[in-house]
């Protein structure tokens, strides 16, 4: 077992709080264990930890975040997003496939979204090939990874490319799953701070869920 992990267990471990441990896995109804260490707290102790111990390349990068992900508590799965964020630029377009494997793995909202709009978003951004593959990943029968492919740009501001999201919400349009219908108001949503006049006449034009609307035109 790699030192940090067993350093961030130890840490977590003295820093958990029962109780609030126990309305984390009511919030997550009850698919997850928890320490109960809320964000700050949690941050605070991994990011000094992820400083200590660096990936000496990508090998071990992907070895570190794979072990961390087999591990119980929640909370290492959360730091394991952090410190493949934070070493993100060791990860090359080949590593796409490691991240599909964590977005289907341990599969809920808390996870998938940070992995789809931090290190998917900054591999697509950084590699042409990444960025066309989301052009399967929207129609794959796993709702994860469509829910992926319309968040990856969600913070890309300016650099969203508009066209691609466009036809994204559109082939997801009639899906039913709320997750689905959210991450397509809630990318519509940020893409309205840059151009809410396009956003309020592209739903106008399209028969969006009500949640859908509703999330799409917070910005408009």
């Amino acid at each position: 077992m790699f030192k940090l992990t067993l350093e961030l267990q130890t840490a977590l471990r003295k820093a958990s709080h029962d109780e609030d441990a126990k309305g984390m896995r009511r919030y997550m109804r009850e698919q997850f264990d928890f320490y109960g260490v809320k964000t700050p707290v949690r941050r605070d102790i991994t990011l000094a930890l992820f400083t200590q111990y660096p990936p000496k390349d990508a090998i071990e990068l992907e070895a570190i975040v794979r072990e961390l992900w087999q591990q119980p508590s929640r909370e290492i799965q959360y730091a394991a997003c952090d410190y493949l964020y934070q070493y993100r630029t060791l990860l090359a377009a080949r590593h796409l496939t490691f991240l599909r494997h964590l977005i289907i793995t341990r599969s809920w909202w808390d996870t998938v979204d940070v992995l789809a709009t931090r290190s998917l978003g900054d591999l697509c951004l950084r590699y042409t090939q990444v960025s066309s593959a989301m052009d399967k990943w929207i129609r794959d029968p796993n709702l994860w990874i469509r829910r992926s492919a319309l968040l990856y740009q969600l913070k890309f501001r300016d650099l969203t490319d508009w066209e691609r999201l466009r036809h994204y919400c559109e082939i997801s349009a009639k899906e039913e799953d709320f997750f689905i219908r959210k991450a397509i108001g809630w990318s519509l949503r940020e893409y309205a701070k840059i151009n809410p006049s396009e956003v309020k006449r592209f739903v106008s034009m399209h028969d969006f869920s009500s949640l859908t609307v509703r999330e799409a035109l917070k910005n408009c």
